[in-house]
């Protein structure tokens, strides 16, 4: 086996500085950013990024990124999933995650060892002054006591429909994917008092 010539060795180094320059700029980027495998597998997530999704970026390595993000809309999702396959050039949705909600923009790269997908997260800013109206307080404090949408109905007069339309009107109004999400969110704006039970 012959020894790498003096100019291979020097071509390697530089790569290596590059390599470190760019990560030491990754971790610094406020943005959350990943760099992904085509099938969505995560190679290196900065700080942001895991901060995010309340965990460390070793922790992401490996991992999916469609097992942290849930679109918004069915049909952004198979287009996610769609995009992620096919290396798609660009790609934003509107996603919800544990925690929170905002855009996710997958776009394709590619260098001289392949293909890959750099992935941004735009977090839509968590509302500080949220009014609710009667109605909506009186189904947010029954669902937070455990009550069903169906027996919320039953108790208000109204159709399992309409719970579930002003529940989801909530949960885009605070940013968050579900209604415990919408409850436990709730209880840290201080729309209910975590001191007593029944929540009120």
């Amino acid at each position: 086996m012959s020894e790498a010539t003096p100019d291979f060795r020097a071509e390697q180094r530089r790569t290596g500085v590059w390599r470190n320059r760019f990560l030491a700029l990754l971790d610094r980027t406020p943005v959350p950013t990943a760099i992904c495998q085509l099938d969505g597998t995560i190679t290196v997530a900065n700080p942001a990024f895991a901060e995010a999704l309340s965990t460390r970026p070793s922790h992401l390595r490996d991992r999916r990124v469609l097992e942290f993000f849930q679109a918004k809309v069915q049909r952004d999702y198979e287009r996610l999933v769609a995009g992620l396959h096919r290396g798609r050039a660009r790609l934003v949705i509107a996603v919800q995650f544990p925690g929170g909600a905002g855009e996710l923009t997958v776009q394709a790269v590619s260098d001289d060892e392949g293909s890959g997908l750099l992935i941004t997260l735009r977090i839509t800013p968590v509302p500080t002054d949220v009014h609710l109206s009667d109605r909506e307080s009186e189904i947010l404090r029954m669902i937070a006591g455990g009550a069903t949408s169906a027996a919320v109905a039953a108790e208000l007069g109204i159709t399992g429909d309409g719970v579930n339309y002003h529940l989801t009107r909530m949960s885009d109004r605070f940013g968050v994917p579900n209604r415990t999400a919408l409850v436990a969110r709730a209880y840290s704006l201080g729309l209910l008092d975590p001191t007593t039970w029944p929540p009120r």
